[in-house]
């Protein structure tokens, strides 16, 4: 079986911690190109990952014959770059927020289905292990109906200054950090929710708010978020409580009860040994980025386009967070 061709767009972080290595080793996958329009940023990196180096992503495509585009920057560029890659013929394999505006991420989704080709988003939370033994708690019925969920994601501002231009980032932390959670939500309930509250506050003099909080309505059962950027080694913690148990979980511990039977698991493995004074779990090498990035070349490599989150679901993302800013009225919403 042949390896597939990738071309990645951006290097900064993201590309060089994350999507490179993993895509590198996959073991149907081949990163040729990288295509970044900082001249120093993109020599350093493609001569350090013995790579092509090329200035704008249709450059990059004129000169190589393409699989797979990732692409690792700024929201602003998400849907020009996306168009390119699928006009080529590309999978695309696109970092969260898909789009600026849901108006924007309907035209990536659209152009993408009517090409056939296979997209996902870059959300990280569903493939962490723990996210993935409650999902399937939760499928399975054990908590019986739900009744509330709330959670709570909050993490430390980042260094990058285009977070918080509007303009580059398309809002502050609601588009940064909510998209993690509500893709997590769209597969616990798989429907699309009433905004019934929402609320966003600046901390700190940026140009986007750096607080929120909304309240949402999954068919009668009441889900709060929260969110802030902010001086803290980072949590995001999800309590979903039911009629007939509750579990608490972020990516390091999910703890819960069900029909009054306690469980702990630490990344997604049950202890080893339990005396009571002390509790050990397994060691454990979990890699969430690297699986979400694998699941995404083992959907292309195969021409599936239904990977766990598409385009589409970008969509759905974009309109809720739209909405949340709609309801709040800030100022420097961007265009459709």
């Amino acid at each position: 079986m042949r390896e597939l061709a990738v071309g990645v767009v951006g290097a900064g972080w993201m590309a060089t911690d994350y999507h490179i290595p993993a895509f590198t080793n996959h073991p149907q996958t081949r990163v040729v190109a990288v295509a970044e329009r900082d001249a120093d940023r993109r020599q350093a990196v493609a001569a350090e990952q013995s790579l092509q180096g090329y200035p704008d992503t249709a450059a990059m495509l004129s000169a190589h014959d393409l699989d797979i585009v990732s692409i690792c920057t700024p929201p602003s560029t998400h849907e020009e770059i996306f168009l390119d890659a699928v006009e080529a013929g590309c999978h695309v394999l696109c970092e969260k927020p898909l789009a600026l505006t849901a108006a924007s991420a309907r035209r990536m989704a659209t152009v993408a289905e009517d090409a056939g080709v296979v997209t996902q988003v870059g959300y990280l939370h569903r493939y962490y292990r723990n996210y993935e033994r409650a999902m399937k708690l939760l499928a399975n019925g054990l908590l019986g109906e739900l009744v509330e969920v709330s959670v709570a994601h909050h993490s430390a501002p980042p260094s990058v200054g285009w977070y918080y231009d509007p303009a580059l980032s398309g809002g502050g932390v609601a588009r940064d950090l909510f998209p993690h959670t509500l893709d997590v939500l769209f597969e616990v309930f798989d429907e699309a929710p009433e905004l019934t509250a929402a609320n966003v506050r600046h901390l700190r003099d940026r140009g986007v708010e750096d607080a929120a909080r909304v309240s949402l309505d999954f068919d009668g059962v009441p889900v709060d978020l929260s969110t802030t950027w902010t001086q803290t080694e980072g949590v995001s913690r999800v309590l979903v409580v039911g009629t007939d148990g509750w579990l608490e979980f972020d990516s390091m511990t999910l703890q819960g009860d069900v029909h009054g039977r306690p469980f702990e698991f630490q990344q997604g493995e049950s202890a080893m040994v339990d005396i009571g004074v002390a509790t050990l779990f397994p060691a454990n090498d979990e890699d969430a980025h690297s699986a979400r990035i694998h699941d995404f070349a083992d959907h292309a490599a195969g021409g599936d386009p239904e990977t766990a989150a598409p385009a589409r679901r970008g969509v759905a993302v974009a309109e809720i967070i739209d909405a949340v800013y709609d309801r709040c009225d800030v100022g420097w919403r961007a265009e459709a």
